[in-house]
């Protein structure tokens, strides 16, 4: 959180070498800038957000690996953003993300600064930024799109899992994991957040523990007392708690029998 009098922490994110460059150029000009890292991809500026915790993202939008938008879906920690860009068919999805501007290349320092007035505008009107990045401010920003990919970092490798590929989402001991065929990844999300990241259409909540692809579902059986188990593609069994056996029958029975004991 900063006001409208002190410096903006700021995070430059392009994988363009002499974009970061020429941006840091233009932003001394602009005394409330204060550019404290910049990052060549979107893997490095997920790191550096989570780490710094910045004021001001400058993010481009095509990247290798994960683009800009993903980059904003996949952060907890939410900065001010203004995108920057060579092509302007990304203006009106940058604009649902609640993206502060939307600056094309090559970026002139006039365009720069009408960007920076805004921010200052909406500093003014608010006693403080927390009262647009709240968790559900956040939460609204990063469901104007369903989450298609996953981010997961093991060991110093990067990992990106396909919507596809995902059997289901889990948590045990403080931490939440997403289940492939072949092996477990460590996820940054909780389970709550990410029913609204998910598309409710292909994801459903089975327990307080874990959300399942219903894709991947194939069998249920019931085991009594109003409880269910899933059996799943991998032939891993997934219990259903009383209390979202409901949901699962209304979503799924029809579509796969119910075994009975």
């Amino acid at each position: 959180m900063t006001d409208h009098k002190s410096k903006l922490r700021t995070l430059i994110v392009d994988d363009e070498p002499l974009a970061r460059v020429g941006l840091k150029h233009l932003v001394r000009d602009i005394k409330r800038i204060e550019v404290i890292a910049e990052a060549a991809n979107g893997f490095e500026a997920l790191e550096l957000i989570d780490r710094l915790k910045p004021d001001l993202l400058f993010l481009d939008i095509q990247m290798p690996g994960i683009n800009g938008f993903e980059v904003l879906q996949q952060i907890s920690h939410l900065p001010l953003v203004i995108f920057t860009t060579a092509y302007d068919q990304y203006a009106l999805k940058a604009f649902e993300t609640l993206a502060i501007d939307y600056l094309l290349k090559p970026i002139r320092l006039e365009r720069l600064k009408i960007a920076i007035e805004k921010v200052d505008s909406l500093d003014r009107r608010l006693t403080n930024f927390g009262a647009i990045l709240n968790p559900t401010k956040h939460q609204e920003l990063s469901s104007v799109s369903y989450l298609r990919r996953f981010v997961s970092k093991q060991g110093a490798k990067w990992h990106i899992i396909e919507e596809d590929m995902v059997i289901l989402f889990y948590a045990e001991e403080k931490h939440s994991f997403l289940r492939t065929k072949n092996a477990n990844y460590i996820v940054d999300y909780t389970l709550q957040n990410l029913e609204g990241k998910l598309d409710p259409g292909k994801f459903l909540r089975v327990h307080r523990s874990a959300l399942v692809a219903l894709k991947q579902v194939q069998k249920i059986k019931s085991v009594g007392s109003g409880r269910l188990e899933l059996i799943l593609s991998d032939g891993s069994i997934q219990d259903v708690s009383r209390s979202y056996s409901q949901e699962v029958k209304k979503q799924l029975i029809g579509q796969i029998n119910l075994l009975e004991t």
